[in-house]
């Protein structure tokens, strides 16, 4: 059987080191033979719109094609799901061509398969140009692009030479370690103490103040019974109705506050340092909820909330003004919505201690919420990258913070890795604009197949210092 070598003129990447030496083996027996040789050139590998585009050049100007015989070449994509056949380029002898022509050939490229067929003119300059395209789906993270060579165009294993001409890596993805913080937390609540009439003094059997004063000293006790617990500061802060003269409101804001810190500090064992007060003499920004939310009530909800926002007024012109040209209006919010913004919120800080990776790895599925983004992060890396442990701890890092920048990244990461380019969009938005953001970012546009974007991105990530986005700029172009 004659042999016809193939010698790849342009390897791509990997494949020059793992292939060059076998092709000039083959070249030289193929030399020693006096067969001469195929050539390919400007191999162009292209990823975009949902498929890969190969375009390259076969050269041919020293290959002698005996008249009856016919080689074929056959590029392939090979992914992990399988091996996908393009179009063929057959190059036959002078009277094979002839049988071509007239429809006299079987088997491989027969009519209408797409094949490029040219006949061989021995002696003399030849070049084929070769463009095809197959589909590939979004996600598939690696593929290779190789060609197969029949040496005798018969299908026989045994005249089979395969050459690698493009290998798509899967990206390189960099987790990124979060910063380690101190664990401040804060519970924000809200209770309604009834005060009489334009006092300050504090009742606690009146009205519904039992009830309120015991949830705001059962919530303390509960944060200060945990031993992972240590409160910071307890700031209440008091507000007023926009009703009667801002005076007035400003004093009793502030006095009611002090006067429930007072109470609340005496039931509580818990330093009186650590109380803070605060007030707003009157809650015009509460009043703004409720007439956006629930604007169907008043007839002119839309004129109330412009003078509201008239910063020409001071706020006693404001409530007059409001009072005296739509007193239906008005008497409506003092009586639906005045009494709810007469309260106190408080706002419980306290810090949570450090824990172990080994303490860390049992509260990750009990009580994550005790553990900061780099707890998570540690914890997870007791595991096997890219494994289901893995993955979920990074899931439940951006669940317990998700605006966090790094929890976002390495969330998207877990997805890029697994080609779920559309599942790590929303973390890659969040993500910051750190260079391992921009190589995550590079590496969803890599697998959407647009190579221009993803080039751009891992340009600019290598720029900035990370490695690993250079050897991803290396195998996108």
């Amino acid at each position: 059987m004659k042999q016809y070598i193939l010698t790849l003129a342009c390897l791509i990447g990997t494949a020059a080191s793992a292939f060059g030496q076998s092709a000039a083996q083959r070249l030289d027996r193929g030399s020693r033979m006096g067969r001469g040789a195929v050539s390919v050139t400007d191999v162009s590998v292209n990823r975009g719109e949902g498929r890969v585009t190969v375009d390259m050049s076969l050269n041919l100007d020293s290959l002698r094609m005996p008249v009856n015989e016919r080689m074929v070449y056959t590029p392939q994509l090979r992914t992990a799901a399988g091996t996908v056949d393009m179009p063929q380029i057959v190059i036959n002898g002078r009277r094979q061509q002839v049988m071509y022509r007239r429809g006299e050939t079987s088997g491989v490229a027969a009519r209408g398969d797409g094949a490029t067929v040219v006949g061989r003119r021995n002696g003399k300059p030849q070049t084929v140009s070769y463009s095809a395209a197959v589909p590939i789906t979004d996600g598939t993270t690696a593929y290779d692009v190789w060609i197969r060579e029949d040496l005798c165009g018969c299908g026989d294993s045994l005249a089979m030479n395969d050459y690698l001409l493009s290998r798509r890596s899967k990206p390189l993805l960099v987790y990124m370690r979060p910063e380690a913080s101190p664990k401040l937390v804060h519970l924000d609540k809200t209770a309604y103490i009834d005060y009489p009439v334009d006092r300050t003094e504090l009742h606690p059997d009146y009205r519904r103040n039992p009830a309120e004063l015991d949830s705001i000293v059962r919530t303390i006790n509960q944060v200060k019974a945990d031993p992972n617990y240590t409160i910071r500061k307890i700031d209440i802060h008091g507000f007023a109705s926009p009703e009667s003269p801002y005076e007035h409101n400003d004093y009793l804001a502030r006095e009611r506050a002090k006067t429930l810190k007072d109470y609340v500090s005496r039931l509580v064992d818990i330093d009186a340092g650590v109380f803070t007060v605060s007030h707003t003499a009157e809650d015009w920004d509460g009043l703004v909820s409720y007439i956006r939310s629930d604007r169907s009530k008043l007839a002119h909800g839309s004129e109330i909330l412009d003078i509201i926002a008239d910063a020409r007024l001071d706020p006693d012109a404001r409530e007059w003004k409001i009072k005296t040209a739509y007193p239906d209006d008005y008497r409506y919010m003092l009586r639906t919505w005045y009494p709810a913004l007469r309260r106190s919120d408080y706002h419980v800080w306290y810090t949570i201690r450090p824990f172990t990776v080994d303490e860390a790895r049992e509260l990750v599925k009990t009580r994550p919420q005790l553990l900061s983004v780099e707890e998570m992060y540690l914890v997870a890396q007791t595991c096997e990258p890219g494994s289901p442990e893995f993955n979920e701890i990074m899931e439940v890092a951006v669940r317990m913070f998700p605006d966090d920048p790094t929890a976002n990244l390495n969330a998207a990461c877990t997805r890029l890795d697994t080609g779920d380019a559309d599942g790590a969009k929303p973390y890659l938005d969040k993500a910051g604009s750190s260079a391992h953001a921009l190589n995550a970012r590079a590496a969803y546009w890599q697998l959407k197949g647009d190579d221009a974007r993803a080039a751009e991105l891992y340009r600019q990530a290598a720029q900035a210092g990370l490695g690993e986005a250079a050897t991803n700029l290396d195998n996108v172009e």
